[in-house]
């Protein structure tokens, strides 16, 4: 009898031990939650008034020169008619109205006819582009020669990096977040990756594909989630994104 009791003593702490096993081998590498699609996107709005950039005078400036150029596609979401771009030489602005043009794809462009003599060597210029929608002036800053005569972005898509003169968003990144080769969910093209600081998205895409991220340092670091269509609901997953380029995400 004695026997007996000991061979099922043993039988039990067998099946607890196995139990125990299986639930430390589970991993816990994510949160889920049921939800609809979400409709993620970084705040990039700001409070700055419609400037008013005048045309310079014709008579002064011998020489023109012109480019076109086309919005990144983060910010030709938010593009309207009110929107205004020009180009600065110094404190002057150099340039007419530009003419904004929408092509069938989407694609946002301006045409700019910037005014300059042929003396002019190593100008500094700023390209800015305010957003009516977003009431924010994006400005982008550099050393270059004005060539008279010349074109830009007309033979092939001219696409200045306006987001990095974001002031609210100083560092920027472009990172891929991968898929690994199992995932508790079956991936569908409606699926959303996106990262976080606390509850600030910072950056949105799909996965396999490139997206910009959104920093306030370049010590700052992010959280991940990933919206399923399939399952309906959101994987907030425990991995941190740095200044990686590209990710596996981790379930």
């Amino acid at each position: 009898m004695k026997e007996i009791k000991i061979i099922m003593l043993t039988a039990v702490l067998t099946m607890a031990w196995a139990c125990s096993s299986d639930s430390d081998d589970t991993p816990a590498n994510y949160t889920f939650e049921q939800a609809a699609m979400p409709a993620w996107s970084v705040d990039l709005t700001g409070n700055d008034d419609a400037p008013a950039w005048t045309a310079p005078d014709p008579s002064l400036l011998e020489s023109p020169m012109f480019i076109m150029v086309k919005l990144q596609d983060e910010l030709a979401a938010y593009s309207t008619d009110g929107d205004l771009m020009a180009v600065f030489i110094g404190d002057e602005c150099r340039t007419v109205p530009a003419i904004r043009n929408v092509d069938k794809a989407g694609g946002v462009y301006f045409v700019l006819k910037i005014r300059g003599n042929s003396t002019e060597r190593d100008v500094n210029f700023a390209l800015r582009y305010y957003c009516a929608q977003l009431r924010r002036v994006f400005t982008l800053q550099g050393t270059e020669k004005f060539a008279a005569e010349r074109t830009y972005g007309f033979d092939e898509d001219f696409v200045p990096p306006l987001l990095l003169g974001c002031t609210k968003y100083p560092v920027q990144q472009t990172l891929t977040a991968e898929l690994p080769s199992t995932t508790p969910f079956t991936p569908d093209e409606s699926d959303i990756v996106a990262v976080f600081a606390g509850s600030e998205c910072r950056g949105v895409g799909v996965a396999g594909q490139p997206f910009t991220v959104f920093r306030t340092t370049d010590g700052e670091t992010l959280d991940v989630r990933y919206y399923s269509a399939k399952q309906a609901g959101v994987y907030t997953l425990k991995q941190k994104v740095e200044q990686e380029a590209t990710i596996v995400l981790t379930f």
